[in-house]
């Protein structure tokens, strides 16, 4: 686990977000995956910072973001007082972040800087462009816990509280469904469907807010026994 801290904001690197590239390993050159991954790093990294800076702007304590081969969490204490409005704005952030990253990198793609790069370089380029603009795009989905999912919930909450969380489970449920489908049916990537089906299952168990605590300590970026830990406690973005 590797540990830093930017802005103040405490930084944990699981070993798994080596995996990434693992994905992409037999359609590069080793210098290529390397570049990618950083690329990668760097666009997710930037979208957690759009939430924790957010959630800290807003008053929140305690942040930290954990960075995993699934991708990135940003938790902040479950107690901290917010407003339904300013929970989506924290969801929304990160997503923003990173595909206005990814866009500009997109748009400087044909530039002679970077024609000009050497292989390493322009697979920094392309990791920022594929997790910054087309996974932030995919995040606003309406799918828990993704951002979309987590904007969703906090919108009705502002409408309907006592029964927010119920809907955005139930649009989880519907739009993993479909997505899924269309992924296997018309893009056949298996992978892709089973990746979002698990993704969707994590959401799902999003407790009530007014749910009896877990006898468990809430997991923090410290918690190296279970990765899939992080998602047991909440709130995250």
């Amino acid at each position: 686990m590797l540990r830093l801290s930017i802005a103040r904001i405490p930084v944990a690197v699981h070993w798994s977000f080596a995996f990434i590239g693992v994905l992409v390993i037999r359609q590069f050159e080793i210098p290529e995956v390397i570049g990618f991954v950083v690329g990668v790093f760097i666009a997710v990294l930037s979208h957690e910072m759009g939430h924790a800076l957010t959630a800290r702007h807003f008053g929140a304590k305690s942040v930290t973001i954990t960075l995993f081969g699934l991708g990135g969490l940003t938790q902040y204490p479950a107690d901290t007082p917010l407003t339904p409005g300013r929970r989506f704005l924290i969801a929304a952030s990160g997503s923003a972040v990173g595909m206005a990253l990814g866009g500009l990198v997109w748009l400087g793609r044909n530039t002679d800087v970077a024609l000009n790069m050497f292989s390493f370089g322009r697979a920094v380029m392309w990791g920022i462009v594929v997790a910054g603009l087309f996974w932030g795009a995919l995040n606003w989905l309406p799918i828990l816990p993704l951002d979309g999912g987590n904007m969703t919930w906090h919108a009705l909450e502002a409408v309907t509280p006592t029964y927010a969380l119920r809907i955005a489970k139930g649009l989880t449920i519907v739009t993993a469904a479909v997505v899924a489908y269309l992924a296997i049916t018309l893009w056949d990537n298996t992978f892709g469907a089973v990746f979002l089906v698990l993704i969707a299952s994590q959401g799902l168990r999003i407790p009530e807010r007014n749910a009896t605590a877990r006898p468990r300590p809430r997991p923090t970026p410290g918690d190296e026994e279970s990765l899939l830990s992080i998602f047991d406690d909440g709130p995250e973005a």
